[in-house]
């Protein structure tokens, strides 16, 4: 494995992964518009290291990180089951070839049809967010005369270190049921003893984890419910530790990201360790995005002008905050690349061309020297980009491709 996957070769950007190389330049060709690149031999790649670092666990691809079908069939033909958030996102999957036996529903304002769809078809689960929604479920597949598989999803109010718009484990967050209400979660499960079946628990403490202290307290503080659920509930048997493990953004190192990998799986078997030996047949789940696709997709644009001013230099792209949120919503950092290595760096502020001063994919930024109608390319577009994107000023969503579309 090698650490960097975007490298210039001969003065071209190549993206390699899995042992074969990939001209960017190739994406220009014809050129209609800006355009999302998945490299699937390297999700290929990803997806084989997690198995083999959370050896026995079950994996559920959080697919709000990335619908398209390319990467979705990477998923399904790896045995990956889905996490949907949606009833968009569940029909999507099934689509895609999933069964509903393939997925887990987040995800904390359901609707009655979205529920009706999941409890119909037999989901393999729900992550139940709220007392409400339990209840909402009890009383809707009695009427459907089913019995629908619950997890409690359960808020540890633990802060980890990530952008306060993506942790979701704190007490003021809208996710979860608090720490405290438990046994009022219990007490509603058994009123609707007939219709739910109580499997289990969940945990999600959101999302760019770099560190796991806050995992490893989380998962301690969640273990001694889990046992007492099991004292209620003896269907109950899968303890789901949720995902966020985090991806390098300011550097490609693949080879200390897999380093990383090790260090969370560590943490997760050194908490729940005890539970595969005690429970037989339990089921440890887990609900991964990021570090799986977020380096797969680069995001190519067009320079449309080089604008100079007494104070800055502007790339001005034809690809914007409508195809790539995260800047202006996070702050969050991309690299961004020429395509061609020109030989010499100049400083530029690399800007959209939406009506709004946020419209920006990065300021300051070191870059080979770029004109008019040249190329750029935003790197780790595998996660939170298309599926985040809009038409915002009416403009056109960029066209999607993967390795596949090449073969």
């Amino acid at each position: 494995m090698e650490k960097e996957f975007l490298v210039y070769k001969s003065g071209e950007l190549v993206f390699a992964a899995g042992g074969t190389e990939f001209k960017l330049s190739q994406l220009t060709k014809n050129y209609q518009g800006p355009v999302f690149f998945y490299n699937l031999d390297l999700i290929r790649e990803r997806v084989a290291q997690m198995q083999g670092a959370l050896k026995d666990v079950r994996l559920f691809y959080a697919l709000k990180a990335n619908s398209h079908p390319d990467v979705l069939k990477v998923f399904k033909n790896n045995g990956v089951g889905i996490d949907v958030v949606s009833g968009g996102e569940i029909q999507h999957a099934v689509k895609c070839g999933f069964s509903y036996k393939q997925l887990v529903y987040s995800g904390v304002g359901k609707t009655r049809k979205e529920l009706e769809l999941a409890i119909r078809n037999d989901i393999h689960q729900i992550n139940v967010e709220s007392i409400p929604e339990l209840q909402r479920i009890g009383e809707m597949a009695k009427s459907l005369n089913k019995k629908s598989n619950v997890v409690f999803r359960i808020n540890p109010d633990i802060s980890i270190k990530s952008h306060p718009y993506i942790a979701t484990g704190l007490k003021d967050s809208k996710f979860g049921i608090d720490f405290g209400q438990l046994n009022d979660v219990i007490a509603a499960a058994k009123q609707h003893a007939g219709s739910i079946a109580v499997k289990g628990i969940s945990l999600h403490l959101g999302s760019q984890m770099l560190d796991f202290s806050s995992l490893k307290d989380s998962l301690a503080k969640l273990k001694p419910l889990f046992l007492q659920l099991r004292k209620e509930f003896p269907e109950c048997h899968r303890f789901d530790f949720g995902g966020g493990l985090g991806i390098h953004y300011e550097k490609q190192d693949l080879i200390s990201e897999n380093d990383l990998l090790k260090k969370y799986a560590a943490v997760v078997f050194s908490e729940l360790e005890s539970l595969k030996k005690d429970i037989p047949g339990i089921e440890i789940q887990s609900e991964p995005g990021r570090w799986l696709v977020g380096h797969c997709g680069v995001l190519i644009s067009q320079v449309q002008y080089v604008k100079k001013t007494p104070h800055k230099e502007f790339i001005i792209l034809d690809s914007g905050m409508n195809h790539l949120l995260r800047p202006s919503l996070y702050e969050a950092y991309h690299s961004i690349h020429a395509m061609k290595d020109s030989g010499s760096l100049k400083t530029y502020d690399v800007v959209g061309p939406i009506c709004e001063s946020a419209d920006f994919f990065g300021k300051d930024r070191d870059l080979n020297e770029v004109k008019q109608d040249d190329f750029v390319v935003v790197r780790d577009c595998g996660a939170y980009a298309a599926t985040m994107s809009s038409d915002y000023n009416l403009q056109e969503r960029a066209l999607e491709v993967s390795t596949a579309d090449f073969q």
